[in-house]
């Protein structure tokens, strides 16, 4: 009876020791990462001669951003650019619905929307040539979910030899439909 007791105790004080053991080899070989913040004031990353594209599920491009210069500040969602190029796409053909070249702006691609400050051009495709628009603005706002460009600056808006100039703007995309704010005037020409 005493060596049925022994191997048990044998058992228990051996299963102690392992655990014992493993704990503290656990404990002796667990690194700990100190996270060091970067400055709020100082990109995380820079890049140059930036070119990236979306796609959707299926294949189809959505859209291509070209930039001379990209980068992001820590704990910031957008993405600032120099000298850009955004090419967005036909949802059901790789077809440019529109075009848009500025200086500088940034983008937030998770919540597609972006902002574009100096010397913007947004060229709106068709297949039709007489009926392409080129928008000339400053501090554009795009909103890329509802394909809507909005401005408080003034705009000159370009289709054939009509000129449409004024204070304030959005195109809705999808609309086609151009509303401009305030101090709106008409070149028209058939």
């Amino acid at each position: 009876m005493s060596k049925y007791h022994s191997s048990k105790v044998f058992q228990f004080c051996a299963i102690i020791i392992i655990s014992s053991l493993c704990v503290l080899l656990d404990t002796l070989t667990r690194i700990h990462f100190n996270k060091v913040d970067l400055p709020k004031n100082r990109p995380e990353y820079n890049a140059y001669g930036v070119d990236g594209s979306v796609f959707n599920k299926t294949g189809k491009i959505l859209y291509r951003l070209v930039s001379k210069e990209a980068w992001e500040y820590p704990s910031d969602e957008r993405i600032f650019l120099k000298k850009l190029d955004l090419y967005v796409y036909e949802k059901s053909s790789n077809v440019v619905k529109y075009q848009i070249i500025g200086d500088d702006g940034w983008v937030n691609h998770d919540a597609k929307i972006g902002e574009l400050g100096k010397n913007v051009v947004a060229i709106v495709n068709n297949l039709e040539p007489k009926k392409i628009i080129t928008i000339y603005g400053n501090n554009i706002n795009l909103n890329l979910d509802k394909n809507l460009f909005t401005s408080a600056d003034d705009v000159k808006a370009v289709q054939g030899q009509s000129v449409v100039t004024g204070h304030g703007f959005s195109y809705d995309s999808d609309r086609e439909f151009l509303t401009l704010n305030s101090k709106v005037r008409v070149t028209y020409v058939q």
